[in-house]
């Protein structure tokens, strides 16, 4: 047994290490930031001459990045938002390659530099850059137009428009890296690695350069581990691709998994002759995640996960995905026994990727293809491959991401459900599209998510079945037997369940789930072809789709828009736990806790190690009297039980117990006594459920009813005297400018309801 105090040195120590600011691809050349303020104009109806002619001083002004529909002004506006800045280049640029990137825009986009079209850009979530060498001015300030439209929309999820990621100016030399691959599979057979990596080199020089590339390698610890010389020449104004190979010893690695999750740091420079001209840096893990039979194996060790679909979504950040937002959610999924899903209907935030490749939570990534009749799901779509060549080239190096879809839930717009299957363009959209993947990335995982697949006229030739590594299925109700339907259609391949759900949860702190979802997930357990399930979602979501309750806070999470935990969060944190269960007894004598490990057909099931149980006691006063760790030895799913006892030499009178990744992360908790939560009266009046600090005010979030339809909010510094209001129409959400130094109270009312209580928002 050890002291708890190292518990709390290790997690401060790893959680500094996931928040350091150094990006985990970066380039050493220049960067200019062309974040802040910026004039934004929203309008549909104004030519692109007026708006270049535009005077932007009488423009509203907008923050980048940032949605415009987290604004009070443009909460419900759909259509095209102006934004327009004005940079200067620094002095020592002048004989550099300038380059103007965006690293997403939602959802089409149009770039005009100094009134010129610099090009547009289809698609919401990937990056997209332009080379402005020959465009820009170096003598005096150069004017940015940008146009975001957001009137396209796929799903559930609000479509949040805006400049939504970071805007910057990059220079440098005219031969550069466009960016450098790796993969770094372990063969179990040979026990050996087999490295690649790969590099994509641009010349904008009008000479041939022949070039050499340097790449080092650094361990886990920071230690160099591998230095590797390559030759390439590139024509002038040619962008070349080159691949250099090796092989290493298995067993000197550290393999990367989501227990463990060990990052090493690849280094590369190029140089002509002596002289430098750029650097690249990318942290990859080396891990293998394949499908093998009915089975899932990560590292060649089967495995039975679970996890939750996350919307990127707030209703005071947008999805702007800012880096504390991620951390919290990520760090909760892993303590909710959340370890793999297809996590979004999008490509995900490059800050999100990088978090989890440091705290080991893998995901599929997808496009947003989705739904009967899905507008993009035809044959050879340039625009859909352009989606996948945009989030492959960015995400390639990301151990967290183990595999690729194409689309979700794409079926046939007409007839009756029960005859629904994909159109023979959609079948072809899908093959296609996992050829391309193929093409691009044959080391991880292809899928495509099915709602199809269980239904009577589904069979090969109408549902993807061949050219898929795992089938992913959805699911609302009657789960178990859909899957075994799927299953009797498509045999010999695992089946993840990617959404799992069964009505909506609720809104409320008390909403929980519904006994029929509890025994499904209690049922798909016994299936040895199933291995894990998704639930749909970790959080409630603002959306304007069909049946969304008043507040536009769609409820299907386990924690609401604001993070606020339900009652189900305990309940999928019980099932999704990695042991069947934990328990601990007393009595004056002595102690007993007693941790069962989960069977081998079991979900989740995998090897445990470098777990650990904390327990703490308390004394007939509720006063803590002690806190323990036990290491535990390694735990295979199928071992018998393990117990600990003691004597009871304090005297406690309470035991709370809890389980322990090996990255302290707390997966599993239990006490020696039932808590009852306190009784929480019902009220007519608004909930006040967040109140939150914004750039320039506090966001204020709070509870609808079907009849409500005007809002008054009272405010002001002192609780004896809200001498300020605001009246909105506003559903759920509303902006309040206030100065950050000042304590800020607020309570509000609807147009048929009382005032809430006073609350203040604590520093």
């Amino acid at each position: 047994m050890r002291n708890f105090a190292s518990i709390a040195l290790f997690t401060i120590a790893f959680l500094s290490a996931c928040t350091e600011k150094n990006s985990e691809t970066s380039s050493e050349n220049e960067i200019l930031s062309l974040n802040g303020n910026w004039h934004f104009f929203a309008s549909s109806d104004e030519s692109d001459q007026d708006l270049l002619n535009a005077d932007y001083a009488q423009w509203d002004t907008l923050t980048v990045p940032g949605n415009w529909d987290v604004e009070n002004e443009y909460a419900h506006f759909k259509g095209k938002g102006y934004y327009q800045r004005d940079f200067t280049l620094p002095e020592n640029w002048n004989d550099k390659q300038i380059r103007l990137k965006f690293d997403a825009v939602y959802e089409t986009s149009k770039v005009w530099l100094n009134g010129k079209l610099l090009g547009e850009h289809e698609g919401g979530y990937t990056p997209f850059e332009f080379n402005i060498t020959d465009q820009v001015r170096t003598d005096k300030p150069n004017s940015l137009l940008v146009m975001a439209d957001n009137t396209f929309k796929r799903g559930a999820w609000w479509a949040w428009g805006g400049i939504s990621r970071d805007v910057s100016l990059l220079a440098n030399n005219n031969v550069r890296f466009v960016w450098q691959h790796i993969t770094a599979v372990p063969d179990f057979t040979s026990n050996e690695v087999d490295f690649a990596i790969s590099y994509k080199i641009e010349n904008n020089s009008n000479e041939v350069q022949n070039l050499e590339i340097n790449t080092k390698i650094n361990n886990p610890n920071g230690q160099q581990w591998h230095n590797k010389t390559l030759k390439i020449q590139v024509p002038a104004n040619k962008t070349v691709e080159k691949t250099l190979k090796f092989s290493n010893e298995l067993k000197e690695v550290e393999l990367w998994h989501f227990d463990r999750p060990n990052l090493y740091e690849l280094k590369s420079n190029v140089s002509a002759g002596n002289q430098e001209i750029d650097r690249v840096k990318d942290k990859f893990g080396i891990r293998k995640m394949e499908a093998i039979g009915e089975q899932l194996y990560l590292n060649n060790e089967p495995v039975r996960l679970n996890g939750f679909n996350r919307v990127h979504d707030h209703r005071l950040y947008g999805n702007t995905e800012p880096d504390e937002l991620i951390k919290n959610d990520i760090l909760d999924i892993k303590k909710l026994g959340g370890n793999f899903s297809r996590i979004m209907h999008a490509p995900s935030a490059e800050n999100l990727l990088k978090f989890c490749d440091s705290i080991g939570y893998m995901l599929i990534e997808e496009i947003p293809i989705w739904g009967r009749g899905a507008p993009n799901a035809i044959p050879d779509n340039p625009r859909t491959k352009k989606w996948l060549d945009e989030m492959i080239a960015r995400d390639f190096n990301h151990a967290s991401v183990v595999g690729w879809s194409v689309g979700n839930e794409i079926g046939d717009p007409d007839g009756d459900w029960q005859e629904m299957t994909m159109t023979p363009g959609q079948y072809e959209y899908v093959n296609d599209m996992i050829d391309h993947v193929a093409s691009l990335d044959s080391t991880r995982l292809k899928t495509v998510v099915s709602f199809t697949s269980h239904l009577p006229l589904a069979k090969p030739g109408n549902e993807p079945y061949e050219k898929l590594d795992l089938l992913c299925m959805n699911s609302y109700g009657e789960t178990y037997e859909k899957v075994g339907r799927a299953h009797e259609k498509f045999p010999g391949k695992p089946i993840f369940i990617s959404e799992i759900g069964d009505n909506q949860i609720g809104l409320t702190p008390d909403a929980k789930f519904t006994d029929r979802l509890i025994s499904e997930l209690g049922k798909i357990r016994t299936l040895p072809y199933v291995v894990g399930s998704s639930l749909w979602t970790y959080n409630d979501y603002r959306s304007d789709y069909k049946a969304t309750p008043p507040s536009e806070n769609r409820a299907w999470g386990v924690v609401d828009v604001w993070r606020n935990k339900k009652k189900a969060y305990k309940q999928i944190q019980d099932i999704y736990a990695p042991v069947q269960s934990l328990g601990a007894t007393m009595d004056k004598n002595g102690i007993t806790i007693t941790l069962r490990p989960r069977n081998k057909q079991d979900i989740p099931a995998y090897i445990m190690e470098g777990y650990t149980l904390v327990y703490e006691l308390f004394n007939d006063r509720d006063k803590s009297i002690g806190k323990e760790r036990i290491d535990l030895p390694i735990v295979k799913p199928g071992d018998d039980s393990l117990e600990f006892s003691f004597k009871n030499e304090q005297s406690a009178t309470r035991i709370d117990v809890s389980l322990w990744s090996p990255m302290q992360i707390e997966v599993k908790t239990s006490s020696s006594k039932e808590w009852e939560k306190p009784f929480v009266e019902s009220s007519n009046s608004p909930v006040i459920e967040f109140l939150g600090k914004t750039d320039n005010g506090i966001g204020i979030g709070y509870t609808v009813s079907e009849k409500d339809s005007i809002f008054t909010v009272k405010y002001g510094n002192n609780k004896q005297n809200l001498n300020k209001k605001k009246t909105t129409n506003l559903k759920g959400a509303v902006k309040i400018e206030w100065p950050h130094n000042e304590p800020f109270f607020v309570k509000i009312k609807s147009d048929i309801t009382d005032w809430s209580p006073i609350k203040e928002l604590k520093k």
